[in-house]
């Protein structure tokens, strides 16, 4: 009888399955089976007596491994000090490509052919990387590192030939990434011939549209099929991959109906907005303020607590509900944010390091006082809070990873802590760059003194503090 080795672990909504992980050897043929990098309804029955038998759910979907280049890690990590490298963890639950000298990779491709199909997984990057996600084997979906790109084109972080994404909402080197894809095979009739082409009916790329119903062309000196598998091909650089999830399309994008035409802002130039702004599963922000910048990273601070609640990259604001007839005064992000939570103070007095971070403005004396802009319509944030003068200036990084924020504080600022980030993960890379959240983003320390960062542990999480000072500058990239 085969030995069957087993792992069990819980997904996130705290189901327990048990997950194969090694050849299994039955009297007539051998089955590698390589469940433990997808998700969900994975179901692994062994029998007994002389054979050995599988039953895995149609949802389930099996690389064929192993694949030159690729191997099984427990979780990947881009250095800051060097970001064209990733180190890897051991351990399983991710599929990772990490260059080797001589040596070429080979392709990974699914163990089963499909038609129609819905595709949704998380990858990783290095600096300078490029991968390509074959759908049905022949049609290509760029996966690179696009920092820097404005204007998206066909082989940005989401293109595919002839279709640039509709929006450049690409993450950073070394943070995870989500992509969503609702693909349609071509048809064909009895004789082999096709009577309709591969739509890519949509996809999403951390939680945004960036295709909708468009026709999608083969690779050059290839073959249509009414099935095929999914193949991922690493052309340069190292590569991640978890969380894989392939199923039957039992459910096409509707189109929308009845829907107002849509009333964008742009932010072809530096570009200041208030209106109302929902936070997901918290409150609204009623004295919201949204910034945008043409390097297209964007900002929305809350003038009641001095809060930098939501960062994003991509399209400035949806103005719909706003203007659109005799509207309700919220506008919405276009792009794809990273929020912070519930708006909160940034500074606090702590008597000790064991108490409860401040969360609203009582017995803090905070008062805003407005903004100004400079010379390039950029605000600075102005309030006082605890006797002491605060201004808050956030400018978009000239790369457009993201913001540098700067914060000079008037008076006496003893006893006075920031609160940098809270988050469930927060990891010290060293030299004050701190990976926040399942590499959500990062945060990287660019000018606080003699000020010690600390991390400590909270009933929510983790929170990321420092002394305040006259003058503290850090950086949020994504």
């Amino acid at each position: 009888m085969p030995r069957i080795k087993a792992k069990s672990f819980y997904d996130n909504s705290g189901l327990k399955f048990i997950l194969a992980a090694e050849f299994l050897d039955t009297l007539t043929n051998r089955v590698m089976i390589s469940l433990r990098y997808f998700s969900k309804s994975i179901a692994l029955l062994a029998c007994a007596s002389m054979l050995c038998c599988t039953s895995v759910s149609a949802q389930t979907q099996v690389f064929t491994l192993p694949s030159q280049g690729w191997e099984s890690v427990g979780d990947v990590t881009v250095p800051w000090s060097k970001r064209q490298v990733m180190v890897a963890s051991a351990g399983e639950g991710v599929l990772a490509h990490i260059p080797k000298k001589r040596s070429r990779p080979g392709d990974l491709v699914t163990a089963m052919a499909y038609g129609d199909v819905e595709l949704e997984f998380s990858y990783l990057l290095a600096t300078g990387t490029e991968a390509t996600l074959y759908l049905h084997d022949v049609y290509p979906i760029t996966l690179a590192d696009s920092r820097g790109t404005t204007t998206p084109t066909a082989r940005s972080n989401g293109g595919t030939p002839g279709y640039p994404p509709r929006q450049q909402v690409g993450r950073a080197p070394g943070l995870w990434q989500r992509l969503r894809i609702q693909f349609q095979a071509p048809k064909f009739d009895s004789a082999g011939n096709k009577i309709a082409p591969a739509r890519l009916l949509r996809a999403a790329l951390n939680g945004v549209t960036i295709h909708e119903d468009v026709q999608l062309e083969p690779t050059a000196n290839t073959t249509e099929k009414a099935k095929a598998p999914v193949r991922f091909t690493a052309n340069q650089g190292p590569i991640a991959l978890k969380d894989v999830n392939i199923n039957a399309l039992s459910e096409r994008p509707s189109a929308r109906q009845n829907s107002p035409d849509p009333i964008s802002v742009n932010a072809q130039v530096n570009t200041t907005l208030r209106s109302f702004m929902d936070v997901p599963g918290g409150p609204r922000v009623v004295h919201a303020i949204s910034t945008g910048h043409p390097e297209q990273v964007h900002y929305t601070y809350d003038l009641d607590h001095g809060s930098l609640f939501q960062v994003w990259r991509g399209g400035f604001l949806d103005a719909t509900p706003m203007w659109h007839e005799r509207g309700n005064g919220t506008s919405r992000v276009l792009g794809s944010p990273i929020h912070f939570g519930a708006p909160s103070l940034l500074i606090g007095k702590l008597a000790t390091l064991n108490d409860t971070w401040p969360m609203d403005t009582v017995g803090t004396g905070y008062k805003p006082n407005g903004y100004k802009l400079d010379g390039q319509d950029l605000p600075t944030f102005r309030y006082r809070i605890y006797d002491d003068q605060v201004e808050d200036a956030i400018r978009p990084l000239t790369n457009g990873e993201g913001f540098t924020r700067t914060l000079t504080v008037s008076g006496n600022p003893e006893g006075l802590y920031l609160r940098l980030a809270a988050a469930p993960i927060i990891i010290d890379q060293g030299n004050g760059i701190f990976m926040i959240g399942d590499k959500a983003w990062y945060l990287k320390l660019e000018d606080v003194g003699k000020g010690k960062p600390i991390v400590r542990e909270q009933q929510n999480g983790k929170e990321l503090l420092v002394p305040v000072l006259p003058t503290i500058r850090y950086s949020i990239i994504f």
